[in-house]
């Protein structure tokens, strides 16, 4: 069995079932199916220029905030059942598209973007004219909110999408 190109995981049984089960409809290369467990934010980018439609499975709300700004990307939650993948995948079906479990404030928003373009604490400080202790507030409700432990947490998953603009 040849293994679909549009499929982009380091795990090799992910990459084999899917392949199997969405061969025909991804053969005309229109799809990417991609794991952002072991893919990254230029990948998803390359991805979306050069298909119609780009499927990325994400376990985290994360991942969601800095994909969301793709049109053509759909984000499908990493522990969907297969009949659910298939189902967006092939029928387009939002039901099975990624939810958010917790939404951010604006203002949490902002401070995320900047701290995924790369400003440390005092640049944020400055252009959103808040107190630093403002800015740990927020930073420990996005820690909160998107569940993701520790402010080291935060910052490595922050690193894998430091190309945002």
């Amino acid at each position: 069995m040849e293994l679909s190109n549009s499929i982009i995981s380091d795990d090799y049984f992910f990459i084999f079932g899917l392949s199997a089960l969405l061969s025909q409809k991804l053969a005309d290369d229109r799809y990417f199916i991609i794991d952002m467990k072991t893919a990254d934010y230029t990948k998803v980018k390359k991805c979306a220029c050069q298909a119609e439609k780009v499927f990325v499975l994400i376990s985290n709300d994360l991942d969601y905030y800095a994909l969301r700004h793709f049109e053509n990307v759909t984000m499908i939650h990493r522990q969907s059942q297969l009949k659910d993948i298939f189902s967006c995948v092939i029928f387009n079906e939002p039901d099975f598209s990624y939810h958010v479990k917790n939404n951010i404030s604006t203002r949490e928003n902002e401070v995320l973007s900047y701290m995924q373009e790369g400003l440390d604490t005092q640049e944020i400080v400055k252009r959103l004219r808040i107190s630093p202790k403002t800015f740990y507030s927020h930073r420990a409700s996005l820690i909160n909110k998107l569940n993701i432990g520790n402010r080291i947490s935060l910052y490595k998953n922050i690193a894998r999408f430091k190309t945002i603009n």
